[in-house]
């Protein structure tokens, strides 16, 4: 649908812009008097780009954590300095830098416009906007209270990225090691040492075991590696078709959950997103059920879910969520006793975000311990492999000069 640039004056005469899509330049004119404008110029939009490119582009673009922190915070600025909702979003439509937000924002400003709330209006853009983001601006709303929950907003996004970076560094490091490490094997098994082979040969004398054993490795790699990388097509396929099912993601992420360190640190992490979206889902006045209903939705971990699913089918008989939580064996007892005070006493969401910010900074510690104690213990593994290959190779060249001899 093509869009027009328009320009029109509102009832106090102040000359507004913006852009509209429309199938003619008539029907925008209509919607603009309908709003209450007086149109000035409607002009159709030249650099609007084509349908591939628009398609394209709405498929790699990506709107950040980072971006929407900057836009709950400006936006919340703008508000609290007494700016309208429309004319904050405006403004914002043409500051920010991320080109794909910059686009959304001027869609939900054209509907907030047209006279829709602002959470309906995000509520179209689910791949920018998550369900927690809208259900805190529609509270936000219903309470008078927008500034607040977007200020809220902002913390939130900032604390989830940071974990979420601290996390992923965690388990980024090894992975790229171990796959250097292969590397570096792989070349030197199918690269250097057969060019060994034919002086091995050529030496007539008994070859040592490990010698022997990557010789053997050599030529079935050589003559064989596209059965290597069929089998682990085939295993990546089989694996990501099974993670697919709801039956694979739980049972894939209940094993990762268990994998010794790290998978202390995703649990850690998932508590952490679990206590601390569910927290400020009702310190900004979401009713519990439906604050529930989000976080299973969001929580990002299908243990995790499963466990929220449990509690909200709990608290929906009118019993408590503690209960639950202590019979779950993923949750720590302590987490099911600090739900139980905060029950108790009234103060669920700052009980909530304690027990987020205690595993946001037990995540923290065991990342930088991790950080300081793996390099080493990488360096010496990958060490004594290449080690074990040098002597493989060199393991013949003594028995050669112990025959000169």
């Amino acid at each position: 649908m093509p869009a027009f640039i328009y320009k029109a004056r509102d009832a106090a005469g102040k000359l507004i812009s913006g852009t509209l899509e429309a199938s003619n330049r008539g029907i925008v004119a209509d919607k603009l008097r309908a709003m209450g404008y007086f149109v000035v110029t409607v002009a159709e939009d030249r650099q609007q780009k084509s349908a591939f490119s628009a398609d394209i582009f709405e498929l790699f673009a990506r709107v950040g954590a980072r971006d929407l922190v900057i836009f709950n915070n400006q936006l919340a600025t703008m508000i609290g300095s007494g700016i309208t909702l429309v004319s904050s979003l405006n403004i914002l439509s043409q500051q920010v830098e991320n080109k794909k937000l910059q686009e959304v924002i001027s869609k939900v400003r054209d509907d907030v416009e047209a006279g829709g709330s602002f959470s309906s209006a995000l509520e179209k853009h689910p791949r920018v906007f998550s369900p927690l983001f809208v259900n805190m601006i529609n509270a936000g709303e219903t309470g008078g209270a927008l500034e607040e929950i977007l200020h809220r907003l902002a913390v939130f996004a900032e604390q989830s990225e940071e974990i979420s970076g601290n996390v992923k560094t965690a388990l980024t490091y090894p992975v790229l090691i171990v796959i250097v490490a292969l590397s570096v094997v792989l070349f030197l098994v199918m690269g250097v040492f057969p060019k060994f082979e034919s002086l091995f040969k050529s030496m007539d004398v008994p070859l040592p075991l490990p010698t022997q054993i990557l010789l053997l490795i050599s030529h079935w790699l050589r003559a064989k590696w596209y059965f290597v990388v069929a089998g682990i097509v085939a295993a990546l396929t089989a694996f990501f078709r099974y993670r697919a099912t709801p039956v694979g993601r739980y049972n894939v992420e209940l094993f990762m959950l268990k994998i010794p360190i790290f998978g202390m640190i995703m649990k850690k992490a998932s508590i952490s997103r679990f206590a601390r979206t569910l927290g400020t889902l009702i310190n900004s006045g979401v009713p519990i059920l439906q604050a529930l209903r989000i976080v299973e939705n969001t929580v990002g971990n299908a243990v995790i879910a499963k466990t929220v699913t449990i509690i909200a089918e709990s608290v929906n008989r009118g019993e408590s969520m503690a209960t639950p939580l202590r019979e779950d064996p993923i949750f720590p007892p302590m987490v099911g006793h600090m739900v139980s005070v905060g029950e108790e006493s009234g103060t669920l969401d700052s009980i909530l975000n304690k027990i987020a910010d205690f595993y946001d900074s037990e995540v923290n510690s065991t990342v930088k311990r991790l950080s300081s104690i793996i390099e080493p213990v990488l360096l010496v593994i990958i060490g004594g492999v290449v080690g074990m290959i040098a002597l493989s190779l060199f393991l013949p060249m003594f028995s050669l000069v112990k025959v000169f001899r």
